[in-house]
């Protein structure tokens, strides 16, 4: 259990988390936090064998410095042993994978990452992974980017409740009465949709009741004009960061508009790169070259949590969204981090089909032939 300056509470055996969440002084352990950090960012994996294997090396390094040697000789000879155990390392694989694309073979090679950290999930998570990973992977697979394998928390039911959707899953609904749009074009703006305010404060005298009644029409009929501008370019889908205006919604309503409004600026940026959309921060119509696409932009219910699904099915650009399910936050972030791991180590494959065995077998083989 760790408890981090935000007072806020991790259960976990995640060395990875353990490690960002502690604060970390001594210069040295330092070295060992960055260290682990690099290996979670390369691989996503193994950073509990970086830190034990580190300590390990300091440890025996601290003997060989009280018999007398010079730390550069020490730093020779574990350079030395580096460059041995590469070198046994390439004749020790016991399994090589086949078939990229084939979801047995992916689930079979990814179970033993994932039963370290959720033992007993092993075989429904893999089962997710695979099929998320094999829905998101481009036609050259060294492509492959884990950002494409998205994971939503849904609280409520069990884990076993969890499954994929093919797209990018956010959870919030449709502003407006319009719930399914097929072929959207996208708009994404990085700014409240609402009429701009005057910089300063004006006396507004009105005389009679045409005046007070054309008060506001001159304003109304210019943001009207904003929209159907919108509408003439064709675009059947607008995604709003901040406030939303009743009358911007009466007129998106009006012009058959689908809206999203997110609080997220960091959510904004990831659905605009994800449809391929600019995020432009004024108001006026986009370019055709800052609208984004998507086959499928709906609403569904999951949990009675309304969510939208954006679903883009170009063959480089896919994604996949992992809607994990549970009773406790607790749950949910130690199988999010699980699914992390399952990715990764995917990631890993794609880059080397070979695999070797598990459970330290192959570390105390090599530590064997060198010692």
């Amino acid at each position: 259990m760790v408890i981090n300056h935000l007072e806020k509470l991790f259960v976990t055996s995640d060395a990875a988390t353990i490690i960002r969440e502690v604060e970390v002084n001594h210069p040295a352990a330092k070295m060992i936090a960055m260290a682990a950090k690099m290996q979670e960012n390369e691989v996503g994996d193994g950073t509990n064998f970086v830190i034990s294997f580190s300590g390990e090396l300091m440890q025996q390094a601290e003997s060989l410095i009280k018999m007398g040697l010079h730390p550069s000789e020490i730093l020779i000879g574990y350079e030395k042993g580096a460059k041995k155990a590469l070198e046994i390392l390439e004749d020790l694989s016991c399994h090589t994978v086949d078939n990229i694309r084939d979801i047995v073979e992916i689930q079979k090679c990814i179970k033993s990452a994932i039963a370290s950290k959720q033992y007993g999930l092993e075989d429904f998570l893999s089962g997710l992974i695979s099929k998320a990973c094999l829905y998101a992977m481009p036609n050259d697979s060294h492509k492959f980017n884990v950002d494409a394998v998205r994971v939503q928390k849904v609280l409520g039911g069990t884990i076993h409740d969890s499954q994929v959707i093919h797209g990018m899953v956010v959870l919030r609904g449709s502003e407006t009465t319009h719930h399914e749009i097929k072929k959207a074009k996208i708009a994404v703006f990085n700014t409240s949709i609402e009429m701009q305010q005057g910089e300063t404060k004006g006396t507004v005298l009105l005389k009679n009741a045409d005046d007070l009644m054309n008060y506001n029409r001159g304003e109304e009929d210019q943001f009207e004009k904003f929209i159907q501008g919108l509408a003439e370019a064709g675009v059947n889908v607008v995604i709003g960061s901040g406030s939303i205006s009743e009358l911007a919604l009466h007129f998106f309503e009006k012009y058959k508009i689908f809206v999203l409004k997110l609080m997220s600026k960091w959510e904004l940026k990831r659905i605009a790169k994800s449809v391929g959309a600019i995020a432009v921060v004024k108001l006026g119509t986009p370019t055709p070259e800052e609208l984004g696409y998507a086959d499928e932009v709906a609403v569904r219910e999951i949990s009675s949590t309304k969510v939208t699904i954006f679903r883009r099915d170009q063959d480089e650009n896919k994604l996949a969204t992992i809607v994990l399910r549970g009773s406790t936050h607790s749950l949910l972030e130690d199988a999010e981090r699980a699914i992390d791991d399952g990715v990764n180590t995917v990631k890993s494959i794609v880059k080397d089909k070979r695999l070797v065995a598990g459970g330290g077998a192959t570390e105390i083989h090599i530590a064997h032939l060198i010692a």
